[in-house]
């Protein structure tokens, strides 16, 4: 077992965590936690974590490297356009998803 290997290992022994993803069929955009609203009777609303910057970043780097993502004369997702975005948004803040 290489070097870096035991040492990711001891890590994950260390600090366990859980890294999941939900796909959905069709859409030009990754979301990132959460995709729930923390406020009753609101659609939509920024939920940020705190630790955004790591799901912002894991986000970020699956969408900048998507071919479709990152073309330019892509179409938008429904009515909306996340290219400003950088293909990425906060999932609550773009629609809520009940157990999500």
């Amino acid at each position: 077992v290489a070097l870096e290997t035991r040492a990711l290992i001891a890590w994950m022994e260390k600090m366990p965590f859980v890294l999941g993803g939900n796909l959905q069929g069709g859409e030009l955009v990754v979301t990132f936690p959460y995709d729930r609203t923390r406020s009753q009777g609101v659609t939509r609303e920024q939920t940020p974590t705190p630790d955004e910057h790591v799901f912002r970043w894991l986000a970020f780097s699956y969408a900048s490297t998507h071919r479709l993502m990152t073309d330019a004369s892509r179409r938008v997702c429904h009515t909306e356009d996340f290219a400003k975005e950088d293909g990425t948004i906060n999932g609550a803040s773009w629609h809520t998803a009940a157990g999500s």
